[in-house]
């Protein structure tokens, strides 16, 4: 770093005599001055260099990092947002209850918000999930439910068990579907 300090004083002093030492009739070898300028321009043309290279380095890491954010999360948001999108209803509830607790569930999409909550107090569990957490849980369990407005009530009642992975030995069976169609299904098994 001196060097380099110590190169740039020595050619800054030299234009600096060159051009205030010379006069029309005294002037210094061309040779000398052009030297000490181009000697400057150099070191000058390398540090600009130097750092035009890092800039660009440093601008096109923090691009490729910013576009692979970018792109990493448009791809969660898509894959979020897909799956509740597709399905053929826009609320669900589940309420089903056993000798030692209960399991319930409430979806319902609005307008591309979508809100779930589960609670499950089964077997001495005392489970509370809701908002982001509940959805990831609910996405492979609604998609799997296949059912419409005229499905029978063992229809339902098999779908859920299946879908949701319930003890058959419940106590009471309740659920609840709006459809987009506007159509409404209630299955209850007591």
């Amino acid at each position: 770093m001196k060097k380099y300090g110590l190169s740039i004083g020595t050619a800054v002093l030299a234009i600096g005599l060159a051009a205030c030492g010379t006069d029309d009739n005294n002037e210094a070898p061309n040779d000398t001055i052009g030297e000490a300028d181009n000697a400057a321009e150099n070191i000058t043309n390398t540090d600009n260099n130097s750092n035009d290279n890092n800039m660009n380095t440093n601008e096109g890491n923090n691009n490729e990092n910013n576009m692979n954010t970018n792109e990493e999360t448009n791809a969660e948001d898509n894959d979020a947002s897909a799956w509740y999108e597709d399905l053929n209803f826009h609320e669900f509830e589940l309420d089903v209850e056993y000798a030692d607790g209960e399991y319930e569930v409430e979806y319902e999409y609005n307008d591309g918000n979508p809100e779930a909550e589960i609670e499950d107090s089964r077997a001495g569990a005392d489970t509370e999930m809701e908002g982001q957490e509940a959805l990831d849980e609910l996405e492979g369990k609604l998609t799997q439910l296949d059912l419409t407005a005229d499905s029978s009530e063992e229809e339902v009642f098999s779908a859920v068990i299946d879908a949701f992975d319930l003890e058959e030995d419940y106590d009471e069976l309740e659920v609840e579907l709006e459809f987009f169609d506007d159509g409404e299904l209630e299955a209850e098994d007591e």
